[in-house]
C-alpha cells in the first residue's frame, strides 16, 4: 500500500494567534533574511502541492514575484470548491506533502473536518491584538486532540511549534 501525502499546515502568526490584521494586512510579519529562513527552505522540499484560500490568494498575488509557480496550486473558495473533499483526492495521488497555507476560514474548516495531519506555527513576537485567527472562527487554540512535538527557538524571541494529532490506542 501507497503511504498518503500528508496535509502540513505551516503558517506565520503573531503572537496571539493572528495570522493577518482585519484587513488582510500582513505588514507586521517581518522579510525572511538570508541568514534564517525559519525551516522554509528544508520545508519546501517536502511539499509539491499548496492550497490557498482565496482571500489569502488575493494578498499574497500582489508579491512582486508570482509565489508557488513551482508546485500545484490550488486557490479554493466556500462557493466553488469543498476543501475537504479536495483534500481527499489529493491525499490518495502520488506525490509530495501537501501545505495548507491558509488563510483563517479554510484553516478552520480543515481543522473542523480532521483533515491535517501536521500544524507548524511560526509565531513572531508581537501582538496584534485583533485580526483574523489563524483558525478563523474556531479561534486561535487547537483542540485537546492536538499536542505538542517539538519547539524550536530562533533568534529575536522567533518560536516554532509543531503540533500531531493525538494518537489513540483504541
Amino acid at each position: 500500500m501507497v503511504n498518503e501525502r500528508r496535509v502540513i499546515l505551516h503558517i506565520a502568526t503573531s503572537r496571539d494567534g493572528f495570522i493577518a490584521t482585519l484587513d488582510d494586512g500582513l505588514e507586521w510579519l517581518p522579510e525572511p533574511s538570508e541568514s534564517e529562513d525559519y525551516g522554509m527552505v528544508a520545508f519546501m522540499q517536502t511539499i509539491d502541492c499548496v492550497l490557498i484560500g482565496r482571500r489569502t490568494w488575493d494578498v499574497i498575488s500582489q508579491f512582486e514575484e508570482e509565489p508557488f509557480k513551482e508546485f500545484e496550486r490550488h486557490i479554493l473558495s466556500r462557493k466553488t470548491h469543498s476543501a475537504v473533499d479536495l483534500i481527499q483526492d489529493l491525499k490518495r495521488k502520488p506525490g509530495r506533502n501537501i501545505w495548507l497555507l491558509g488563510g483563517g476560514v479554510l484553516n478552520g474548516e480543515c481543522l473542523q473536518a480532521e483533515s491535517i495531519d501536521e500544524i507548524v506555527i511560526t509565531q513572531f513576537p508581537l501582538e496584534l491584538e485583533t485580526g483574523i485567527p489563524v483558525f478563523g472562527k474556531y479561534g486561535i487554540h487547537l483542540p485537546d486532540s492536538w499536542e505538542k512535538e517539538s519547539e524550536t527557538k530562533f533568534a529575536g524571541d522567533v518560536v516554532q511549534i509543531i503540533w500531531k494529532p493525538v494518537v489513540s490506542l483504541n
